[in-house]
C-alpha cells in the first residue's frame, strides 16, 4: 500500500498547481469529452474524391463488421451490373457458415493439441478454450467463406435474431468446445467423438439461424422500373455472375508495425489465425508507414474503396473520427501522444474495427481528412457516413486490405515469396 507520507506529497504537490482547481470544478459537471471539442470536430463531407456507394447498412449488435465490410465492397458489383439504387447481400447467410467453420476448425485445433500433448498449462491451449466462440474475423476468412459457400440476396436469408442476439448461442457453443476437450483427454475415438459434438453444433446453429438456401431464384426491378428474374441460381453462380471478383487472388492485408521481430518489407503467415479447416493461416504484407500510408491513397484515388481494421480506442465525436486521447493530455497538461507502431507495440490497439474507406480530400498535396463508410446504421454521421482526421488516420488504422495491382513490383516480388511463419503472439495486431 502507499504510505502515508507519500500521499501526503502527492496532494501537495497537486494543490501547488491553481489550475487542478480549475479542472476540478469543470471536470465536476462536465464530461471530458465536452472539454476537447471545438471547430475542427465539426463534420465536412466535402471531398475531393469522393467514391459514391448506394446506402448504409447496420450490423446492429453482431459484432460482424468483418462481414459488413466485406460485402459492402462485393454488392456495389451488383448494383452496378443490375443497375439499382441499392442492393445488400446476406450477412446472415456468411456467418453461419462461419460459425459452423469456426467450430470445426477450434475442434481440429484441440486434437491436434492433444496429439502434441499440450495440455491446460499450454497458453494456446488455455487460450482456445478461455475465448470459445466468438463473433470477430477477418477479411482473409470472409474470402475463403465466399469462395467456398458464395454468397445470396439478404431477402433470401435475412437476418435471424441469434444474428444480432447471439451472446446465449456463444456461451453454449462454447461449453461445447470445453466439453469435447474434457472428453478429449480420456477417449480414443477422436472421429467419432468430433462427428458428434459437431452435429450438436450443427443442430445449435442451424435451429438458430436457419437452414440458407442451396437454390433460389434472383428477382429484381431495375432503376428504370425493369423487373427482372432468373430462376435456379446457387449461391456461388450468383456470386460468380453478378460479382466476379477474386478475393483470395486479388487483394492482400498490408500492415505497417516494427520491432526486434518483425520487421518492415516481410511477408509474414500468422500461425493458427484459420478458422477455415484445410485453409492457409492469415499471410500479411508488413511495410513502412510511408508505403502504408501511399497504398491506401493510391487505391482511394483510383476510385477503389479500402477495406481497413482500425481501433475504436480513440473515439467519434458527432460524427468524427478523431485522437481524443491526444487531447485529454492537452486538458490534464500531460504528453499522451504515442505513434502507432509504439501503440501496437505496447498493446493499445483494443476493440478491432472494421469499416470502409470512401473518400479522402487532399489540399496542396496534403490530406486533411478522410470519409469512412460504416455499417453502424444511417442515424449516426452523416446519414451513416463519417469523417476521420488524418492524426486518426495515422495512429489508429493498423491493418489496410489492398488489391494486388495497386503494389509495387518490390512489394509483389514480397507477396509471391514463402512467407515468413510468426507465432499469433509475437504479432502485435492480432
Amino acid at each position: 500500500m502507499l504510505a502515508e507520507v507519500t500521499l501526503q506529497k502527492l496532494k501537495k504537490e497537486y494543490e501547488k498547481n491553481p489550475t487542478n482547481k480549475v479542472r476540478h470544478r469543470m471536470l465536476n459537471k462536465v464530461g471530458i469529452v465536452e472539454l476537447i471539442t471545438d471547430v475542427d470536430t465539426e463534420l465536412n463531407m466535402d471531398f475531393c474524391i469522393d467514391i459514391k456507394t448506394h446506402g448504409i447498412t447496420d450490423q446492429k449488435d453482431s459484432e460482424f463488421c468483418w462481414i459488413y465490410a466485406g460485402l459492402n465492397i462485393v454488392r456495389e458489383k451488383v448494383i452496378e451490373t443490375c443497375n439499382l439504387d441499392n442492393f445488400e447481400l446476406s450477412e446472415n447467410y456468411i456467418a453461419y457458415f462461419d460459425k459452423i467453420e469456426r467450430f470445426n476448425m477450434l475442434l481440429e485445433r484441440l486434437i491436434s493439441y492433444k496429439k502434441n500433448k499440450r495440455d491446460l498449462y499450454d497458453k494456446d491451449v488455455a487460450s482456445l478454450l478461455g475465448k470459445g466462440i466468438t463473433n470477430g474475423g477477418y477479411f482473409i476468412e470472409l474470402a475463403h467463406l465466399i469462395k467456398k459457400y458464395g454468397v445470396v440476396p439478404k431477402n433470401k436469408f435475412p437476418d435471424s435474431y441469434a444474428f444480432s442476439n447471439f451472446y446465449e448461442i456463444n456461451l453454449i457453443l462454447s461449453r461445447l468446445l470445453r466439453m469435447f476437450y474434457l472428453e478429449l483427454e480420456e477417449i480414443s475415438d477422436v472421429d467419432a467423438l468430433k462427428e458428434n459434438y459437431l452435429e450438436k453444433a450443427y443442430t445449435i446453429i442451424s435451429n438458430t439461424y436457419g437452414i440458407p438456401p442451396e437454390i433460389f431464384d434472383f428477382e429484381y426491378t431495375d432503376k428504370n422500373g425493369v423487373y427482372h428474374i432468373e430462376k435456379d441460381m446457387t449461391p456461388k453462380s450468383f456470386y460468380e455472375k453478378y460479382i466476379g471478383v477474386n478475393l483470395l487472388d486479388e487483394y492482400i492485408e498490408v500492415y505497417s508495425y516494427e520491432d526486434e521481430k518483425i520487421q518492415y518489407n516481410q511477408l509474414y503467415e500468422v500461425k493458427e489465425t484459420s478458422r477455415i479447416s484445410g485453409t492457409q493461416d492469415n499471410v500479411v504484407l508488413n511495410v513502412s508507414p510511408n508505403d502504408f500510408r501511399e497504398l491506401l491513397i493510391k487505391q482511394i484515388t483510383n476510385r477503389e474503396p479500402v477495406y481497413f481494421y482500425a481501433s475504436t480506442t480513440s473515439k467519434r465525436i458527432n460524427g468524427v473520427w478523431l485522437d481524443i486521447i491526444e487531447r485529454y493530455g492537452e486538458l490534464f497538461d500531460m504528453n499522451l501522444k504515442l505513434d502507432k507502431n509504439s501503440i501496437l507495440r505496447a498493446n493499445g490497439i483494443t476493440n478491432c474495427h472494421c469499416m470502409l474507406m470512401t473518400g479522402v480530400n487532399i489540399v496542396d498535396g496534403k490530406v486533411n481528412r478522410w470519409k469512412i463508410e460504416n455499417s453502424w446504421g444511417n442515424s449516426f454521421g452523416t446519414q451513416g457516413y463519417y469523417v476521420a482526421t488524418n492524426d486518426w488516420v495515422e495512429h489508429y488504422i493498423h491493418a489496410i486490405v489492398i488489391n494486388k495491382k495497386y503494389l509495387s513490383k518490390k512489394q509483389l516480388e514480397l507477396v509471391n515469396r514463402e512467407p515468413i511463419k510468426m507465432s499469433l503472439w509475437n504479432m502485435r495486431f492480432y
